[in-house]
């Protein structure tokens, strides 16, 4: 069973990332890989996740998160089931992964390879896709699940760099100088697609995670040329960009875009709160119950939708029961970098991986709690990743 679910997040990663319809990867989700995920529960083939610590915060999060709405929730019965029905997608996805992890795990090399090569093929169908067809649009996006342009750039990010750390993981190495011509070439691709993208958050996550990822390297002639040849990659990465926008108009249309509202988003939870800030509004609560949006979103003219940040939604929707929860489990994950039997150099790359979630989630998102979303990649699958690698001894 878990070599078949191995083979279905391939299809799914394939749907969402390249899929000829933005609904297709949510349908097989719901149409197959659910179903596999159940009668494998039923047949009691996954008692084995429920002695996991990290999954059983998890689900109590998500146990607290599906029932409190109905609780303290606002709005409409029909508000509070829907909160209920992400809670409970989100609980099959969790399921599979914690079957598809252990695979990930034992085969780094080829996974590793698969997300770049998968990666290095959306991101150039978005950009042929947006020089071929889109020359009217502002900013680019990508096929399948990858419609928002911050959600294409934060989720191929997301899939360069567990790639690329899949094929530092890999022991056997057999394949240095095709592992490093792909590596090269996502790199390339995904800064173009950041870049025509026009999104700021991804572009701080890649300026940031960037740096970091060479703060730790000892050998200086690697140094020296890894960082070399990585700017090399932006500058012909940038050049491409440059040549469709005049480099001026391109940085002042970045910052005539001032805040994106951000602020004022966020002003308005913190200026008209929850009733109570340890139980918050209630998963799922749509914006115009909210008390902000009537009193200070409007008057304003603020285009309010949600609240563009992964732990600003996580404590205005669950308060701080919720927050501490998102807390507990990056505590959980963070302390198994630090027991895990690895080297100082892998134990800081998987580090990066949670500072890049964390970056990523810092101005984009609702929270942690979603129905079926590519944005899923850019939160539980790296985060369940780095935990099974540092577990891996336990598997």
């Amino acid at each position: 069973m878990d070599n078949k679910i191995s083979a279905l997040f391939v299809i799914w990663l394939c749907l969402a990332l390249v899929g000829p319809h933005q609904e297709l990867y949510k349908a097989f989700f719901h149409v197959v890989i659910a179903p596999v995920v159940l009668m494998t529960l039923l047949v009691g083939r996954l008692r084995y996740v429920f002695d996991d610590p990290l999954f059983r915060v998890a689900a109590l999060f998500l146990f607290y998160a599906a029932f409190s709405t109905f609780l303290i929730g606002l709005g409409p019965m029909s508000g509070h089931l829907r909160a209920l029905r992400w809670t409970v997608e989100l609980s099959f996805f969790l399921l599979a992964l914690w079957m598809w992890m252990p695979k990930v795990v034992e085969a780094p090399g080829w996974w590793g390879r698969f997300l770049l090569a998968l990666t290095s093929a959306a991101g150039l169908l978005a950009i042929i896709k947006f020089l071929t067809f889109e020359q009217d649009q502002a900013r680019l996006s990508g096929l399948g699940g990858l419609h928002n342009p911050i959600h294409t750039g934060s989720v191929l990010l997301t899939l360069l760099v567990l790639g690329s750390l899949l094929l530092k993981l890999d022991q056997a190495q057999r394949r240095r100088f095709f592992d490093r011509s792909l590596l090269i070439l996502t790199v390339a691709v995904v800064a173009c697609v950041i870049f025509f993208s026009k999104s700021r958050g991804p572009m701080l996550a890649m300026a940031v995670y960037g740096v970091y990822a060479f703060s730790f390297e000892t050998r200086l002639r690697h140094y020296v040329v890894r960082a070399a040849l990585l700017a090399l990659v932006l500058v012909v990465a940038f050049a491409m960009v440059a040549g469709e926008w005049p480099l001026q108009r391109y940085i002042e249309g970045l910052i005539s875009r001032g805040s994106s509202y951000r602020l004022d988003l966020w002003w308005g939870y913190l200026a008209y709160p929850p009733d109570s800030w340890l139980l918050g509004f209630g998963l799922g609560t749509e914006k115009w119950h909210v008390p902000a949006f009537e009193q200070y979103w409007v008057p304003n003219g603020i285009p309010a939708g949600h609240p563009h940040s992964m732990l600003i939604g996580t404590l205005v929707e669950t308060g701080l029961v919720g927050l501490g929860f998102l807390c507990t489990l990056a505590g959980l994950v963070l302390f198994n970098i630090w027991r895990c039997p690895s080297s100082r150099n892998i134990k800081l790359s998987l580090l990066g991986v949670l500072i890049l979630v964390f970056l990523l989630g810092l101005t984009s998102g609702q929270g942690v709690i979603y129905s079926v979303k590519t944005h899923w990649l850019t939160i539980w699958v790296p985060v369940l990743f780095v935990w099974f690698w540092c577990r891996r001894s336990e598997i």
